[in-house]
């Protein structure tokens, strides 16, 4: 009987978010270890999330239709789920992995966003200035989306004042000010008191 159950689990038919959204691939290369941890952030957000419409079962098994996740925002969800739950390690992996999903710049931004938050609560100043850079060269690609999002302007983005905070750590008061004139000229919010105090040091 044992080698039965082994035989039909192997035709098994795939279903599920996974082949919703044709991430059975992706999946499958991932080792045991990766597996598990992808499914068990989906069980938990399945679980704790009110506003997640699936359950458990979904994630292999049943035909799932008309989902409004893409592969992209799909892990990032599962991502969030991690960072939530304290395991900075395998937020940042699933992050990571949706960043290497197809997808448009806005969804792109808030996964930039997400790992730079992430890498702000670590304190790793190496990494807030490679996701902060990383999401400002995107910038011009994503502004006009994140505008219409926002009802017509652009809220505070925090990768423009991480890398502020960062050109003023090392003492780069000129660069840091001319980022924040690029701001204005934007329309990005800015924070006033930090405006002036980089006028202060610079002089």
């Amino acid at each position: 009987m044992y080698m039965i159950g082994k035989v039909f689990r192997i035709f098994k038919e795939k279903g599920g978010i996974l082949k919703a959204l044709d991430l059975w691939d992706w999946y499958e290369k991932l080792d045991i270890q990766k597996q598990k941890i992808v499914k068990y952030y989906f069980s938990l957000k399945s679980i704790k999330s009110m506003r997640f419409p699936y359950r458990a079962k979904h994630f292999d098994s049943g035909n799932v239709e008309n989902t409004y996740y893409t592969k992209r925002t799909f892990l990032g969800s599962l991502a969030q789920m991690a960072l939530l739950e304290g395991d900075t390690k395998n937020a940042e992996w699933l992050y990571l992995e949706a960043l290497k999903m197809e997808g448009n710049p806005l969804e792109a931004h808030m996964i930039l966003n997400d790992l730079l938050i992430l890498a702000q609560k670590e304190k790793d100043f190496d990494k807030m200035e490679k996701y902060a850079k990383a999401d400002v060269e995107l910038f011009d690609e994503y502004k006009e989306s994140l505008k219409e999002k926002n009802g017509g302007t652009l809220p505070h983005i925090n990768s423009f004042d991480a890398l502020i905070y960062l050109l003023e750590k090392k003492g780069y008061y000129t660069q840091a000010l001319e980022l924040l004139s690029y701001m204005e000229r934007e329309s990005i919010p800015v924070y006033e008191e930090t405006k002036i105090r980089l006028k202060e040091k610079s002089s």
